[in-house]
């Protein structure tokens, strides 16, 4: 067992009201203000926007992922179908099925409908069709943050070997679960930002890799959940293995987990610009979950958590 038990349910987040706001961009959905950061009370789950995260092994406490392929090709390569395996906290484990492998690195395997969960990895290789619930988590007082979903692919690069074994996590990602972690991660922002577009090869905080930083600059971020209903704001740098930007580590390995597992499932996932908060994301974009105000909500998790906001860009669900 990894830790506690997530509920297999089809229950809806519940919204609770809370000050501060952002502006939305003049292209979106209209917001409010930009204001302080909020004052949360009350809510399903013990988490505050003042109180400082209790102790938790994130290893264990959040998903990781792992890919398979259902074969190999006749030239030994990962085969067309596989699946990817969303390990949770209490031990068991969704699948999610791939549909198509590319070896380049732009492609790697697509997940055609990546909230199709099953129970069983052979639903994905031929075998009868397993369908599960998406698992469901405590409302955050903060708001409506949107519910778990997937990505709708994986590249070759982002995880231990091409199609195959855990999802890599990007060696720069800062977890913020506290005021106290805001800090850090104003701190490690301006780090990659002096280092954008530089054409140097950075090794990861551990020291190990060589790590290219494009010049535009660009933070993803993923906002995940511990089944006691704890956020966890996971931020890095999208990096890549090559100066030319085209072997990127993007949302899906930006995790909580030093050792490996990224982040399979996910509230929501977007890009921070300076102040200006979005949900793109070139993986993450399609559950109708996340909303113009599960974005607000983001905003407003995040300037709790000392990471300034003052306006939101959204994006519809791609189709």
């Amino acid at each position: 067992m990894r830790g506690r038990r997530w509920a297999v349910l089809a229950v809806p987040f519940v919204a609770i009201g809370c000050g501060g706001g952002t502006a939305s961009d003049a292209a979106a959905v209209e917001g409010t203000d930009a204001g302080a950061a909020p004052s949360v009370d009350g809510g399903s789950s013990p988490w505050t926007c003042d109180a400082p995260a209790p102790p938790t092994d994130l290893c264990q406490a959040l998903p990781m992922g792992i890919i398979h392929s259902c074969g190999r090709d006749a030239n030994g390569g990962p085969s067309q179908t596989g699946y990817l395996e969303i390990a949770l906290p209490d031990g068991s484990a969704l699948y999610t099925c791939a549909t198509a492998w590319g070896a380049d690195a732009s492609t790697g395997y697509t997940f055609a409908a990546p909230d199709a969960l099953m129970s069983d990895p052979q639903s994905c290789c031929g075998g009868p069709p397993t369908p599960v619930e998406r698992p469901t988590l405590p409302a955050v007082a903060v708001g409506p943050l949107g519910a778990l979903h997937g990505p709708d692919g994986i590249k070759p690069q982002e995880t231990d070997a091409p199609g195959a074994g855990a999802i890599r996590t990007n060696p720069f990602s800062v977890v913020v679960r506290d005021q106290a972690a805001g800090a850090a991660a104003a701190a490690a922002r301006a780090s990659w930002q002096a280092w954008a577009g530089d054409g140097t090869p950075h090794a990861g905080p551990d020291g190990g890799g060589a790590y290219y930083f494009p010049a535009a600059a660009r933070v993803n971020y993923v906002i995940l959940e511990t089944p006691d209903g704890w956020p966890v704001v996971v931020l890095a740098p999208e990096i890549s293995l090559t100066d030319d930007d085209q072997t990127p580590y993007g949302h899906p390995t930006v995790g909580a987990c030093a050792a490996g597992g990224g982040s399979p499932f996910v509230l929501m996932a977007g890009e921070i610009w300076g102040t200006t908060l979005t949900n793109h994301s070139g993986r993450f974009n399609r559950d109708p979950s996340v909303t113009q105000e599960a974005l607000d909500s983001a905003a407003a998790l995040f300037n709790c958590l000392g990471i300034p906001i003052d306006r939101t860009t959204y994006e519809p669900p791609k189709l």
